[in-house]
């Protein structure tokens, strides 16, 4: 095959042709590259998605990119009489108006015309067709449809008209009539016409393949791709698919033998590929403007606010904050950045006079001293030694990155600023693309073969886990007993069934494919232009996205801007409001983090709910290391983390004993003296190139990157000049304009080559691991702040940290067993006390009404409001009254959870009580209620007529529900038990006990340390020197049980078990399940005898043996009675409430009533059946002949002399 012989296609879908293309753009590309084409074209399905990353690929394969998109067309976007049905057509772009034109388009088509797909119509191409070159489609294009519908008259006429339609939209010679033959009756059919109508109209005809996949045997693939689409298996008769294996890469000689009928066909793409030339990408940096006051420039305004800012931050402005300020406003300004600080500022100054708050910083930029003097950031670079050119140097031309940190609840008011300030057209936000990862590959794959759930988990666990994390690994490999991934207990499943084999060959195939588009998190584009008019948009239901990823968007030298929102902010800003409020008292820091009592709290290891610092490694590193300033905390935070966490053994030894730290070179001692002489931080190697060898802070930050990124070519080369200078060829060192060695090198400097050789060898190694100290720094102020927070006000704070996660069952899982922990008691909610929130109540939290389930936010505003205007709650009946008058009912669920969870016991009645005459009290209540506010007073007053209102209440007094019943319903109300725990009314052996939930924190292999002095850990009951594959032995309920399936196909229980003070994982075994099966049930208190076992910081038990523990209440009996209730239309609304009476006494007798002459069992067992009865009776004692309503006896028969009852039918049981 001779040079540039290959052929060009021009109708290709990429994977960006969601769930339809099975090629990866970099495949599509280096199949072009073998095939020798000069060009290649995508054309994905009604987007742009792929475009740039098909550009650089073809770029970089020397292969001219033709960008297009294969669009959705319809009649009119703007018809209500909308339909599904759609006709392709293909667009190219051959310049680069037509690229904005096709982005423009294809913007609209998502903005306008969407409807299930992006669609536009001919009116709208014919605004935007300028500098695009147009193809006819597949067999979906309205042509061969007009030309294949038998009842369309004249039917090739009206094809010619269509196709001159068409063309007249474009310029001359850009339009062309589009032939495809995938061996298809109807093709060999529309072909013969098409190429007439060609003909006659002027035009060329091009010959495309309708690509989806690269090679012919991948048919099926993309077949399997179609059912992972469309949610069918490949038996499924009525699906979606292609109608053969033609849909490939074909070659030139293939596409000149298939179309040897028509050469000019074949010989087309060479002239379309001329025509399209233009280059997408950046193109400088495109800021918006920002506009100054007072006509200043940004350049002027950024140094005018800068003057005043140093001003405020600092008492003294020294020679040294000047000249800091001077050098970074110089960058700054020369490199055209001064409009993104203001944007940034502007922002940034609104939120925080708008009560948003914001973080103290993130990232590199924390080293600015200009962004701190305008309050960009809050921590000052020269206090903590942090460096401006790790952010932005002259060396390294890419666009500066402030990531701002703020309220996670108010974070989208920011948003909403800065898109009012810039305008919607100048505002979008950025797509992300969810690939199918490799066990979600083999999930799809093997829904579409038919595998069972159960079978690919098998297949699942056969894999190593870190296989899972490799990208570029393809799942076939593992079946090849030559790879070094081979996994042979896999291999020997799918040599077992060959099913297995053809799953992991799929999912092989399908892994890795972007499966859908989302939305980025927290990434906004501000645009210098309108949107529309700089790259192509797309909606993401009501929001507008960019099509390019965020990658791309900085590559175009777009501002991209990243409005985080951090929990922590939320949670310091709501302690900070309720402190102010009821104390009294403005906490502010003001850049000093040096109290001796926060310090203290964060090395008693007491660090849950601070920032960065609960985890239980955490906690054991701080408790060994003993910070005193917060030099430490930053240390710790740049430290504990996979790589660096080796050196925390020597970082606290270096600490603690100082004088055992040696410093291969004196002036390494004021670099790394702060972190016990170990290289922590990326701006230390960058300090030490400086102060070491001579280099530039801009040279340093490159060296830097060059030993970060480990480029073993580099490095080698950058260690010369570290060691020897920069020498020319002659081994001459190279000077600069000044006359001075460019970069001398440490030798030049005093140094031996030994030691610099090792000094570099250290710095290499630090590559691993390296931390940015400016982002490290402003973590550590926010730890700070919360473990101040946290010594200081610990109630008000704990409020805060569990009001932000009221809507997280897990992270309040968490955090109410610390609190209890705390000696901090969380009191019932209450209609008369609570506000919406949990709130501080002396030493206690009290319940917020807001977490009360089923109770909506408009339903606890308007039940405090009322309280405030006319004050507390007096009654069961006046709270039920007084409620009728909101403009929204409260559902009777949640009052009867209001009820359950304790928040009307101030109303002075029984739980159970006020559940048994909840039903009559809403109706009465509500009768009474309009009666009151629908009299006339002057018609009444007139003639003397006074309505009287029925306040006769039924008021059913019964016992309290047990204890245990009232603990159940306040979880079911609550999420959280108040009024005890179950466990607390068990007796129990405790003596062989040696586990609980407490002391899990601290078993991990950090912890578990010989030098731990666990016994000063006071929370903790039990010795916790234990180990991995100790016995222990435990009491709790069992909460949770998922069964499970392990590599070997045998079955096995995870288990959530729930003691006094948390939640305990376990495993279960299929061999103990066959044995004590029944005792794996939700809401069994249980003794389990189990094997710890400690992995990293994952501690769960293994159990291998359980036993029941029996509650202290009475031996439950069955009666050999029944007991019967007969309802009819005179009480059968008090139904809810007699099941409010047997949930009272709950036991092993079943209640039955009688309804229209059909008998039923109530939900609920019951003990007593004589209080029982006698209870119903009191109920029902308005109602006429209660005796014979309420009936104890031996059996139920038909008597006719009382009030019927049908015979009881056997086995209602």
């Amino acid at each position: 095959m001779t040079k540039n012989n290959g052929y060009i296609h021009l109708h290709t879908h990429t994977e960006y042709s969601l769930l339809d293309g099975l090629s990866p753009i970099k495949d599509l590309v280096a199949e072009a590259k073998r095939q020798n084409a000069k060009a290649l074209a995508i054309t994905d399905h009604g987007n742009l998605y792929g475009a740039l990353k098909f550009f650089k690929a073809c770029k970089e394969a020397k292969i001219k990119p033709i960008i297009g998109c294969e669009f959705y067309v319809t009649d009119d976007i703007k018809s209500e009489n909308k339909n599904r049905d759609n006709d392709h057509l293909v667009l190219l772009a051959k310049n680069e108006v037509g690229y904005k034109n096709l982005c423009k388009l294809n913007t609209l088509a998502f903005t306008e015309g969407f409807y299930f797909k992006p669609r536009i119509d001919l009116n709208l191409l014919e605004k935007h067709s300028e500098g695009l070159i147009c193809l006819t489609a597949c067999l979906a294009g309205r042509l061969p449809r007009i030309l294949l519908d038998d009842l369309i008259a004249d039917k090739y006429q009206k094809a010619v008209e269509y196709a001159l339609k068409l063309k007249s939209l474009f310029a001359d010679g850009d339009f062309y009539i589009e032939l495809q033959d995938h061996n298809l009756k109807e093709q060999k059919l529309t072909n013969p016409l098409l190429a007439k109508i060609a003909k006659e109209i002027g035009v060329k005809c091009v010959a495309t393949n309708d690509i989806h996949y690269l090679n012919k045997a991948d048919a099926k693939y993309h077949d399997i791709l179609l059912c992972v689409q469309t949610q069918k298996t490949l038996t499924d008769e009525n699906r979606m698919r292609f109608p053969n294996d033609e849909f490939y890469f074909k070659t030139k000689e293939e596409m000149e033998e298939i179309f040897s009928w028509c050469p000019e066909a074949t010989s087309t793409p060479d002239e379309i590929a001329e025509k399209c030339n233009f280059t997408i990408g950046k193109k400088g940096y495109q800021l918006p403007e920002y506009k100054c006051p007072d006509n200043l420039t940004a350049n002027e305004y950024l140094r005018v606010l800068t003057q005043e800012g140093l001003k405020k931050r600092y008492e003294k402005i020294t020679d040294e904050i000047l000249k800091r300020a001077e050098v970074e406003l110089d960058v700054i300004i020369r490199m055209g950045f001064a409009e993104y600080y203001l944007i940034v500022w502007d922002f940034i100054d609104w939120a925080k006079k708008h009560d948003v708050p914001v973080g103290p910083g993130r990232g590199s930029g924390v080293g600015s001293i200009v962004a701190y003097a305008i309050g960009i950031t809050n921590i000052d670079p020269l206090k903590y030694g942090l460096i401006f050119e790790r952010f932005l140097n002259e060396d390294r031309m890419t666009m500066p990155d402030f990531d701002i940190d703020f309220c996670q609840e108010r974070r989208s008011k920011v948003i909403d600023y800065v898109t009012q300030k810039y305008g919607e057209d100048h505002i979008s936000k950025i797509i992300t693309f969810g690939s199918m990862k490799k066990k979600q590959a083999i999930r799809d794959a093997g829904r579409v073969y038919g595998v069972s759930f159960d079978e690919t988990t098998k297949l699942i666990n056969a894999i190593s886990e870190n296989i899972f994390n490799d990208k570029d690994l393809k799942l076939i490999e593992l079946l090849n007993p030559n790879s070094p991934k081979y996994e042979s207990e896999l291999d020997d499943l799918c040599k077992e069934n060959p099913v297995f084999r053809a799953v992991i060959e799929a999912a092989s195939k399908i892994d890795n494919l972007s499966r859908q588009s989302g939305i980025h998190a927290a990434g906004v584009v501000i645009y210098k232009n309108p949107a529309i008019d700089t790259l192509p948009l797309a909606k993401n239901k009501d929001d507008l996205t960019t099509q390019y990823d965020k990658d791309e968007v900085e590559e175009m030298g777009l501002l991209k801007m990243d409005f985080l929102g951090l929990q922590t902010l939320t949670d310091l800003k709501q302690a900070h409001d309720t402190i102010l409020q009821t104390k009294g008292v403005d906490i502010t820091f003001d850049d000093k983090y040096d109290d001796p009592k926060v310090y203290e709290l964060i090395s008693s290891g007491d660090t849950d709910a601070v920032f960065q610092l609960e985890s239980p490694g955490m906690k054991s590193f701080m408790k060994r290391l003993k910070p005193t300033s917060l030099e430490d905390i930053i240390a710790g935070v740049a430290l504990y983390r996979p790589g660096p966490m080796d050196n925390i053994d020597t970082y606290i030894e270096s600490t603690h004993n100082p004088q055992k730290i040696k410093y291969l070179d004196d002036r390494l001692k004021d670099i790394l003296g702060i972190t016990a002489g170990i290289i922590v931080y990326q701006e230390q190697a960058m300090r030490i190139t400086q102060v070491l060898a001579g280099y530039s802070l801009n040279r340093a930050d490159n060296f830097r990157r060059i030993i970060s990124k480990k480029k073993t070519a580099e490095m080698e080369e950058e260690g010369k000049i570290f060691i020897y200078g920069k020498r020319d060829a002659d081994g001459n060192l190279v000077l600069n304009d000044k006359g001075l060695p460019e970069v001398p090198g440490c030798i030049e400097n005093g140094i031996s080559e030994e030691v610099a050789t090792e000094i570099f060898k250290q710095m290499k190694n630090f590559a691993e691991y390296a931390f940015n100290k400016s982002h490290a720094t402003a973590y550590a102020v926010i730890a700070y702040m919360t473990a101040y927070y946290k010594a200081y006000y610990p109630v008000e704070y704990m409020a805060a940290v569990i009001n932000s996660r009221i809507d997280k069952a897990d992270e309040m899982r968490k955090y109410l067993p610390i609190i209890k922990k705390m000696g901090i008691d969380i009191v019932k909610p209450d209609i008369n006390d609570s506000q919406g929130l949990f709130m501080p109540e002396n030493k206690s939290i009290r319940y917020g009404l807001g977490c009360v389930k089923n109770l909506g936010k408009q339903a606890v505003d308007d039940i405090i409001s009322e309280r405030e205007k006319n004050g507390k709650y007096k009654s069961f009946y006046d709270f039920i009254y007084r409620i009728q008058k909101f403009e929204r009912p409260i559902a009777k669920d949640a009052i009867e959870n209001l009820i359950y969870g304790g928040a009307l016991d101030c109303l002075g009645e029984f739980r159970s009580t006020m559940m048994v005459n909840l039903q009559s009290m809403i109706k009465k209540a509500k009768a009474n209620y309009e009666a009151e506010h629908n009299q006339n007073p002057s018609l009444l007053d007139y003639f003397k007529i006074y309505i009287e209102l029925d306040t006769s209440i039924d008021d059913v007094q019964i016992k309290e529900y047990p204890h245990s019943v009232l603990l159940d319903n306040e979880m079911k109300a609550l999420n959280m038990y108040i009024s005890g725990h179950p466990l607390d009314a068990i007796n129990y052996d405790k003596s062989d006990l040696n586990f609980d939930s407490t002391i899990i924190d601290i078993l991990t292999n950090e912890e578990n340390d010989e030098s731990e002095n666990f016994d000063e850990l006071e929370t903790n009951t039990y010795d916790a020197k234990l180990k991995d594959g100790d016995e222990v032995i435990f009491i709790g309920i069992i909460r949770e049980v998922k069964k499970r399936v392990s590599r070997n196909g045998s079955n096995y229980y995870q288990i959530q078990v729930e003691d006094n003070f948390g939640t305990i994982d376990m495993i279960a075994f299929e061999y103990l399940a066959s044995k004590k099966g029944d005792l794996l049930v939700k809401g069994k208190i249980v003794k389990v005898i189990g094997s710890l076992s400690i992995r990293g910081n994952n501690v769960s038990v293994r159990c291998n043996d359980l036993f029941e523990i029996e509650s202290n209440s009475k031996k439950l009996q069955k009666d050999a009675r029944y007991l019967y209730v007969l309802l009819d239309e005179t009480n059968h609304h008090k139904k809810d409430a007699i099941e409010t009476i047997l949930k009272n006494d709950p036991g092993l007798n079943p209640v039955y009533y009688q309804y229209n002459d059909l008998i039923y069992k109530f939900d609920n067992l019951v003990d007593n059946l004589v209080r029982t009865e006698e209870e119903i009776k009191s109920l029902l004692c308005n109602e006429r002949n209660k005796q014979n309503k309420v009936m104890l006896c031996d059996e139920i028969r038909h008597n006719p002399e009382k009030e019927a009852v049908c015979e009881l039918v056997k086995d209602l049981e």
